[in-house]
Parts: C-alpha cells; sequence; structure tokens
C-alpha cells in the first residue's frame, strides 16, 4: 500500500518497508540470520561476482532456505553502466537460471542513468520478464531519469556513505525505490529510517573496502526500527 501527495510522489508506509540486504559473505551464522529475520526481505545473492559457472551446494541451499522462509533471492548480474556485452549479460542470467533455478530476480549493478542507455536496459529487463515473473532491481547507485522507473520493479536510488545521502532520496518513486547506505551509526541509522520512507532499504555501520561482507552490528535494532 501507498498513498498520492502532490504531482504524483509516492510514499510508502512505514510498517510496508523492508531490507534489501547485500549478502556479500559465506558465513552460515550470517546466513541464518538473515533467513531468520522476521522482516521482509531482499537478499542480493552474489557466489562470483555474478553466479560463476559451477555451482555451490551452500549458496543452493541458502537459497532454498530463503524461498522457504518467504524471503526474496536475486541473483547479482553487473553492467559496466550500459558498456559490458548486453550478451555476456544475458548469458549471465541464463546461468543463474541453470545453476540456481529457485533465484527470483536479479539485481542488475553498475546501472547507467542517462537517455543513452535506456534502451539496453529496457532489453535487459524484457529478457528477464520474458522468462517469468521474475523481479528487476537497477543499481545505479543514484537518482536516473524517471524512464528508468518504467523498465525496472526497483532502483537503488542511492548507495553511499551517511554522511553523503541525498535529502531528497526517496521523496518521489518511494515505493519502487531503495537505499543502501554504509558507515552510518547507530544513531544515523535511526535517522534515516525516521525520514526515508523507501519500500528497501539497508543500513550498516560497516566501512571497510567491502561494507557488505558482515551484517551490521545493529542488525536486529534495524529490524525493529524498520517494523
Amino acid at each position: 500500500m501507498f498513498f498520492l501527495i502532490g504531482c504524483g510522489i509516492s510514499v510508502v508506509e512505514k510498517e510496508e518497508r523492508g531490507l534489501i540486504i547485500p549478502a556479500y559473505f559465506y558465513n552460515q551464522s550470517l546466513w541464518d540470520k538473515v533467513v531468520n529475520a522476521s522482516i521482509d526481505e531482499m537478499v542480493i545473492v552474489n557466489p562470483a561476482n555474478g553466479p560463476g559457472s559451477l555451482k555451490d551446494e551452500k549458496y543452493e541451499k541458502f537459497i532454498s532456505d530463503l524461498v522457504a522462509y518467504d524471503k526474496r533471492p536475486i541473483g547479482y548480474v553487473y553492467t559496466k553502466w550500459g558498456d559490458r556485452d548486453i550478451d555476456l549479460v544475458k548469458d549471465d542470467i541464463d546461468t543463474w537460471f541453470e545453476l540456481y533455478p529457485q533465484i527470483e530476480g536479479f539485481f542488475i549493478d553498475e546501472t547507467a542513468t542517462g537517455a543513452d542507455k535506456l534502451d539496453y536496459y529496457k532489453d535487459l529487463y524484457d529478457y528477464i520478464k520474458s522468462k517469468g515473473d521474475f523481479f528487476v532491481v537497477l543499481n545505479p547507485g543514484t537518482m536516473p531519469i524517471s524512464a528508468y522507473f518504467k523498465i525496472a520493479d526497483n532502483i537503488v536510488v542511492y548507495e553511499g556513505e551517511a554522511k553523503k545521502l541525498p535529502n531528497e532520496s526517496c521523496n518521489i518513486y518511494a515505493d519502487k525505490s531503495s537505499i543502501i547506505v554504509y558507515n552510518a551509526t547507530e544513531e544515523q541509522m535511526r535517522e534515516i529510517i525516521s525520514v526515508k520512507h523507501c519500500k528497501y532499504l539497508y543500513i550498516t555501520d560497516e566501512n571497510d573496502s567491502n561494507p557488505y561482507d558482515d551484517l551490521p552490528s545493529y542488525f536486529d535494532k534495524e529490524i525493529d526500527a524498520l517494523k
């Protein structure tokens, strides 16, 4: 559910929001926390900067557990801001289906933002949807032109440090927007959740070269704040 205010601006009600988790770790205890979290989740699964070439049984089980617990596993695919050969991207998508048939959607990383690449991403969107009702998330990490919202089920409109989070994030298309924020204190996490009404959020205090190789220290508190 969402309601409209002003000129087509949509706001997601607080109780409707969920987590979008970049689960870029290979730790069973962390996976168990993700699977058992009592909140709506999209979980980005990334075995090898994409699906890899061989099935990993641990990832297969992780995906299966996510589905069993009503979470949505989405497979990582990168596009180099629309400069990667689109046939290679489609090959990755096909490999996801072949190795991990329980995958429920795709996280299209390094998405462009301008009109010059729109046809590239529309082609990918149409290709994925031709396979079935799979969820498509684009990640430009910033706000793209509005036409991109017609070729995605959700868009990550900000990915970056808490201190650089734009005030206008999720002010429009909130019901189709996500933010991924790192290097955030617990206080900042609570403030972001109180003012940003995106459909999905992920906020972590991790701040090293890979802020997604662990869960935030306040993971349970973040869930409670969202709920």
